[in-house]
């Protein structure tokens, strides 16, 4: 301990003789910890940290993959028969959300939320703070309503009182009957319990309130009502086990049953947290890898500077050895002083990620789960200490090795000026600016690839004009519009308010929100009439929209007409379509099987469209006619200037209508478009900026090691000089030196880009991962800015007075 002591003595002597040597260490690697540690905040919320259940570890998803649909038992009494025969969980729960209308409170509306088994809150090891929970009594149909709050729920709507327990809400919402109608139901639910604070159920949305699931072992048996089943391990019960015994009892039971257990697709077990962050892995661990790359160069770039800093102080540590220090010891005192610029470092790059973080996840795609909980915690200080003490030791090793092997002799014999150093120095030198020409170059083709494919998405013809047009999701409550009658007269008289409007040009539905982003939405199969359909069929996106769609969206009528407010039947398709299954005859008086409809006449043919979640995607669009069947929609307005100057106009069209708040989401389409991208744009903004880290650090890398060469060499220099080398061949053996390095680190970038840009093949579109041109213009630009580097420490080399340098020590 006494030796720490003296070393940390020696150390901070050291930090106060070379006050900016220290500074400019620690801002190097501050930067690339700070980076390293925001990530890092991001990956430890989303993928690391503990569910917030008692023993998370063991809680797990019972999910049927493979299905258009949501996960889940589409009948209870399957998931009833799993509760009971299971043998490889302590306790399986279930939920359901829903939409409800509220009333009792301040303002009634309708909200999202959950009928959940009894006994879910005892699997998830969670208790009320108020009251009680569910109990077993709760679930049968004669039993009271009786509901559960969250803590906001309660604070915002009962004052956060205690004599709430006890109250009633108004729910009323809708379930299929046995003939797939919609019956409503309206109880008066009593509150009896209130969750604590933070708690929450992991369906990626808030939960107000929690109702009891009731199990009809009558005719409500025969209808589909979906359970999504969470259950807690045994322990010591493994995944493979419990997915292979719950397999058994699913076919067990799918023999005694007179309905089939599953649809189709393949029930599995899998953790609740792998379930949370599946299809959100990849992006946070390539952004990590990025920023570890940033830390990579910053340690060679500060190695170099030790290395530099020990040549300097050979005659020191050869006085030592002298004196009787031991290389280790010398070693040792070396590496303290790493250790203790890279601590340094670490705390600067802790205070610079609390500085960003919030940035970071203002910037991050908003359906990342649990990103609201990214913070700078115990977790992501231990990790900046880990990477603080590990950066010492990485960058502080070579030259502390390197540093203590002296000969003593000779180094007391050399000038205090000069130092001696080996071939061994000028290779570890070398080596470390080529690693970090190499790093930056992958991040630059990287990031370059990236903005490529942005640019290509922005510029892509999407076959409709999105420019000024207004999107609007409605959603009616179905407490108040629960069938086809109620729900559209109102958007009828909506379209023909909206139509009325001053500067409106158009006004249009579509009958599915993901229609206008998402190709695979609403797939359907095609066949013509009288085809035998292929395994699967062909697919191809199913639209249903309003007569003034083709208008509003901007598309061409190629052949035929589109639909007039008198066609109930008849269908529109598009040119990909008309192709395929046309391709020498007019289409247009044809029929076309798709879906569940058989032989429908061909109205017209439109121009194809592409949207920007799979660009590549060309499956066709058929077009029928629109029904509000469920009270939901989106709503298009085609206008003469900026759409958001019709926005509150439209906002008042709305509640002169219906007083609720309905309207979900109201943007330009331009804008919604450009929530797509939003994945692709948030890994290009963070990859650039780590590229432009990585290149600032290599070029300064590349300058601090030409200008330390020169001054090392400037006595050689001027020998060369004296003996008749003139200025411009002095300019070009340094700036020779330098391209070497260059193409060098080019070389080797080049091939690590072409291995490792792979993993952004999902996210480039219109570019390859080993696209020439990018490949060639991206080590153009490197080089030119190392070249750029390179000439200042050869222009103040060539500018040496001869006789200046054959005095200099």
């Amino acid at each position: 301990m006494e030796t720490l002591w003296q070393d940390v003595r020696y150390g901070l002597r050291m930090v106060r003789r070379s006050p900016g040597f220290a500074a400019l260490v620690v801002g190097i690697l501050g930067v690339g910890i700070a980076a390293n540690t925001t990530v890092f905040s991001v990956v430890n919320a989303v993928m690391l940290r503990p569910l917030p259940y008692r023993d998370g570890r063991r809680l797990v998803r019972i999910a049927e993959e493979g299905l258009p649909w949501m996960e889940g038992f589409r009948y209870r009494p399957h998931f009833r028969y799993l509760r009971e025969h299971s043998e490889v969980f302590e306790s399986v729960g279930g939920v359901c959300a829903y939409h409800a209308y509220l009333r009792g409170i301040e303002s009634p509306r309708e909200v999202w939320a959950c009928e959940v088994t009894w006994n879910l809150f005892a699997v998830l090891g969670a208790e009320p703070m108020l009251g009680r929970g569910f109990g077993a009594a709760d679930e049968r149909p004669d039993g009271a309503a009786v509901v559960v709050l969250s803590h906001a729920f309660w604070k915002e709507h009962f004052g956060g009182a205690p004599d709430a327990v006890g109250k009633s809400i108004d729910l009323t919402h809708g379930r299929l009957d046995s003939d797939a109608n919609l019956v409503l139901n309206r109880r008066q639910h009593t509150i009896v319990g209130v969750m604590p604070p933070g708690f929450d159920f992991p369906l990626g949305r808030s939960t107000p309130f929690w109702t009891a699931m009731v199990f009809d072992e009558g005719n409500g048996a025969m209808y589909p009502q979906l359970v999504l089943p969470f259950a807690r391990l045994k322990k010591g019960v493994t995944l493979e086990r419990a997915s292979a015994e719950l397999k058994v009892l699913l076919d067990r039971f799918g023999r005694m049953a007179s309905r089939p257990v599953t649809e189709g697709g393949t029930v599995r077990v899998v953790r609740l947290l792998d379930r949370m962050v599946k299809g959100h892995r990849r992006v946070p661990l390539l952004l990590l890898g990025a920023a570890g790359f940033v830390l990579l160069i910053a340690c060679g770039n500060v190695a170099n500077l030790f290395l530099a800093r020990a040549a300097v102080r050979q005659r020191e540590t050869a006085m030592r050895v002298a004196l009787g220090a031991s290389r280790g010891r010398i070693m040792g005192q070396m590496l303290t002083e790493s250790l203790m610029l890279s601590l340094g470092a670490g705390v600067l790059g802790v205070v610079l990620s609390l500085c960003t973080v919030g940035g970071l996840v203002r910037l991050c795609p908003a359906d990342v789960p649990r990103l609201q909980e990214t913070r700078v915690d115990v977790s992501v200080l231990g990790f900046a200490l880990g990477i603080s003490v590990l950066t010492g030791l990485l960058f502080g090793m070579g030259p502390a090795w390197r540093g203590s092997d002296v000969r003593v002799g000779e180094s007391l014999k050399e000038g205090s000026g000069r130092a001696t150093r080996g071939r061994g120095w000028l290779r570890l030198h070398n080596g470390l600016v080529v690693s970090q020409l190499g790093l930056s170059l992958v991040l630059l083709i990287g990031a370059a690839l990236l903005i490529r494919s942005l640019v290509g998405l922005a510029t892509l013809d999407l076959g409709f004009r999105p420019e000024h047009v207004l999107v609007a999701n409605i959603q009616l409550p179905d407490a108040k519009y629960p069938d086809e009658q109620h729900s559209g007269p109102f958007f009828a008289a909506l379209l023909e308010r909206l139509r009325g409007l001053a500067g409106v040009r158009s006004a249009a539905m579509v009958h599915n929100a993901y229609t206008l982003t998402d190709t695979a939405s609403g797939e359907v199969e095609i066949s013509l009439p009288g085809q035998a359909k292929a395994d699967g069929g062909e697919l191809a996106k199913a639209v249903e929209v309003s007569p003034d769609f083709f208008r509003t969206m901007g598309l061409t009528v190629l052949r035929g007409r589109t639909f007039t407010e008198r066609d109930e039947e008849g269908i529109v398709i598009d040119e990909v379509l008309a192709g395929r299954y046309f391709p020498d005859s007019d289409p247009v008086g044809q029929r076309l099987n798709h879906g569940h409809h058989d032989q429908s006449l061909i109205l017209g043919v439109v121009n194809g469209t592409r949207d920007l979640e799979r660009p590549d995607a060309r499956m066709g669009v058929v077009y029928r006619r629109g029904r509000v069947i469920i009270g939901v929609g989106v709503v298009l307005v085609r206008t003469e200037g900026d759409p958001v100057r019709l926005a509150a106009a439209f906002r008042g069209q709305v509640a002169e209508l219906e007083k609720d708040q309905v309207i979900t989401k109201l943007e330009p389409l331009q804008t919604m478009l450009a929530e797509t991208l939003a994945p692709r744009r948030f890994v290009m903004i963070l990859l650039s900026v780590f590229a432009g880290i990585a290149l600032a650090l290599a070029t300064v890398g590349v300058y601090g090691l030409l200008q330390y060469s020169t001054t090392r060499q400037t006595h050689d220099i001027g020998i060369r000089m004296a003996l008749g080398a003139t200025r411009v061949d002095v300019l070009r053996v340094v700036m020779r030196q330098g391209l070497r390095l260059t193409l060098i680190g080019v070389i080797i970038g080049v091939a690590g880009a072409v291995a490792l840009t792979r993993v952004l093949s999902s996210l480039l579109y219109g570019v390859t991962p080993t696209d020439p041109v990018t490949l060639v213009l991206v080590s153009g630009i490197l080089m030119a800015v190392a070249l750029v580097a390179s000439y200042l420490p050869a222009r103040r080399a060539a500018r040496v007075d001869p006789m200046v340098a054959l005095r200099y020590e």
